[in-house]
């Protein structure tokens, strides 16, 4: 189902200055990814542990804020909150540059600012995720993804690649600086939407704001809905299993002694993946069945992943983390498009917050899990026990999903008295 607003899609010409300007304004996002894991891992003595605490405060903060965010989504105006949030991201760059540059960086900033961090980048997706599909036509938004997608992947691959080298001979302090500066510039992109295009349809009319009954009648409607109490528990497993994959090239490029470099280079690897799905799914494969690309992206990194479990050496990690990349994209774009097409717009910053609080309040756990098994056991046997539960994953979703994108529709919502409209 689908709720529209008055004043029509986004005349393309604003379109693709915002779209422009939101890519460029994430520019610097993988070289603070890699100088902040990279820091903590050598500053805790490089224990695989460390990227478990670090990723764990990122995620469970990520989890928290998409609770918090969905409801503030849904009430205030989300172009005017990309603006705030842009600006905020900056600012958080900006302090940590200043420590780096002074030589006064230690563990703990690293987590507060993952934490802060997430305060503002997760609110700041979710509101571009909600807004999107109220700009354009949905049988749009599988090439905007993917355009999007195969831009931000194509500069993150840039910036892996050199992001270890850059680390080892000027450290992270321009990374923090540059990454900072870029975040202004989402910012004023906003500004080429009009606020009215950022305002929620349907959207309570009183003064008075209830975010917890906003978010009950929500999770009412979601656990009522048939599709999503089995799409949901699936993909909160899927971001378990994708948590601890998230954080795997470092410790592959410390088993194999390639250091810093070799971490930027699996990423780099990892991103030319997602590029080349990306720049598939945005030009031949606009009209590829959604759901059965999604689970074969799945199958795929399964395979590359398991191949690199039973040997660790550059050349099969080379190719798994290629693999890794090209299956995301079956996630990222088609199965991203096609959960933003069916969630009506005024409960979507709420689904996708109650979604990404579900998925991310165990991901601390399962990461620490899996670290501890790195340990103890080496990252050989963890990337095979990963690649089994993939293929039993895809197993489970093949059968408890509908695999034809037209049996993936959601009835009308309920309004915050309990009733539910009629269909147009």
């Amino acid at each position: 189902m689908e709720s529209t607003h008055n004043h029509g899609r986004l005349p393309n010409r604003r379109l693709v200055m915002f779209l422009t300007g939101y890519a460029l304004g994430n520019s610097g996002d993988m070289f603070t990814q890699i100088a902040v894991l990279w820091t903590g891992y050598t500053l805790s003595g490089r224990a695989a542990l460390s990227l478990a605490g670090l990723g764990g405060a990122w995620t469970l903060a990520t989890a928290v804020m998409g609770l918090i965010s969905g409801p503030l989504i849904d009430r205030f105006n989300r172009r005017n909150a990309l603006i705030w949030l842009h600006a905020g991201q900056a600012l958080l760059s900006l302090g940590l540059f200043a420590l780096a540059q002074a030589n006064l960086l230690q563990m703990w900033h690293l987590w507060a600012y993952l934490i802060g961090s997430s305060m503002v980048v997760v609110p700041c997706g979710m509101a571009f995720d909600s807004l999107l599909p109220d700009l354009v036509e949905k049988d749009r938004l599988v090439r905007i993804n993917g355009l999007l997608s195969s831009w931000g992947m194509a500069d993150n691959m840039a910036e892996a690649a050199a992001s270890g080298v850059a680390l080892a001979i000027w450290g992270p302090a321009p990374v923090f600086l540059f990454n900072g500066l870029m975040y202004f510039v989402g910012a004023l992109a906003a500004l080429a939407v009009p606020s009215e295009y950022g305002s929620v349809a349907d959207a309570p009319s009183d003064t008075r704001w209830h975010p917890l009954a906003d978010l009950r009648i929500t999770f009412r409607y979601m656990v009522r809905e048939p599709l999503l109490r089995r799409y949901i528990p699936l993909r909160l497993i899927g971001g378990l299993v994708f948590a601890c994959l998230f954080f795997m090239p470092p410790v592959v490029s410390a088993a194999l002694g390639m250091e810093s470099e070799g971490f930027g280079f699996f990423q780099s690897v990892t991103i030319g993946g997602v590029l080349a799905g990306s720049l598939l799914a945005s030009s031949i494969g606009t009209k590829w069945p959604k759901v059965k690309m999604w689970l074969g992206g799945q199958l795929l990194y399964a395979l590359g992943l398991l191949a690199l479990g039973l040997l660790i050496h550059p050349v099969p990690a080379f190719i798994g983390f290629f693999l890794f990349g090209v299956g995301c994209t079956g996630g990222r774009i088609y199965q991203g498009s096609l959960y933003q097409q069916i969630v009506p717009t005024q409960h979507r910053g709420r689904i996708f917050g109650i979604g990404s609080f579900l998925g991310g309040v165990f991901q601390p756990a399962a990461l620490g899990l899996a670290m501890l098994f790195v340990d103890r056991s080496g990252v050989g046997v963890v990337l095979v026990g990963i690649a089994a539960v993939i293929v039993v994953l895809v197993s489970v979703e093949a059968l408890l999903l509908p695999l034809h994108e037209t049996k993936w529709i959601l009835t009308h919502p309920p309004s915050r008295s309990g009733e539910t409209p009629t269909a147009d």
